[in-house]
């Protein structure tokens, strides 16, 4: 009987010193891969999505309406050539906001719905000497919320007199990328100038954008 006892102890403790090992294990690789996650996996999902926002301004920049640049901006002079109004047109500000969200969205949605973020399974194994040999585990993607799109008006005094006015595209999205029981999230933000102008004339200290008024300092 004692020995029927002392088999049980040793099953008992053989299992335990099994489920340990085990979940110790299981903790070190995730633990490697959430590592490997955080230092290349990011860098490379915000590289696309940045490249995505790029690529949407530039394609809603070709539609007709924002053909001519001075549809954004109307600058008024007075008798005396300085600068008297400068109104942003809300419409075509809005209608460019709209198209360029549209667009990353779209493709925003096809990346996370692609195969082409991937990690070696090697990396598990957390040395960078055989990170990039080995079959590749698929990241499962998934895109937080819509994309978020403003704008801004910036002014810059760039010489006597001179004023230069920009327009700035700020694109905003949250992409989460899922491992097992670690969800990761990556914000990802970006800016693009799509409209400058160089303003000659002594610029007022307020401008109008459809009779909202805004601060202008320089």
């Amino acid at each position: 009987m004692r020995k029927c006892r002392r088999r049980r102890i040793k099953i008992f403790f053989v299992f335990v010193i099994t489920v340990v090992l085990t979940v110790s294990c299981f903790l070190y690789f995730r633990g490697n891969l959430i590592d490997y996650v955080d230092k290349y996996t990011s860098a490379l999902i915000t590289t696309r999505v940045v490249d995505i926002f790029n690529n949407s301004t530039t394609e809603a920049l070709t539609g007709e309406m924002f053909q001519d640049k001075g549809n954004f901006y109307e600058i008024r002079y007075d008798g005396d050539g300085n600068v008297a109004l400068i109104s942003g047109d809300m419409v075509v500000i809005n209608a460019l906001m709209r198209d360029v969200a549209a667009i990353s969205q779209r493709d925003v949605n096809l990346l996370c719905k692609s195969e082409d973020v991937q990690v070696p399974y090697s990396s598990v194994l957390g040395s960078m000497l055989i990170a990039n040999y080995g079959g590749k585990y698929t990241l499962k993607l998934e895109n937080i919320g819509n994309i978020q799109c403003n704008f801004r008006t910036t002014f810059e005094s760039v010489g006597i007199n001179q004023t230069l006015l920009c327009m700035y595209i700020d694109l905003f999205a949250d992409i989460s990328v899922m491992l097992p029981l670690y969800v990761k999230n990556i914000k990802v933000q970006n800016s693009m100038v799509v409209y400058q102008n160089l303003i000659v004339g002594k610029v007022p200290e307020f401008y109008f954008e459809n009779g909202l008024g805004s601060s202008l300092k320089l």
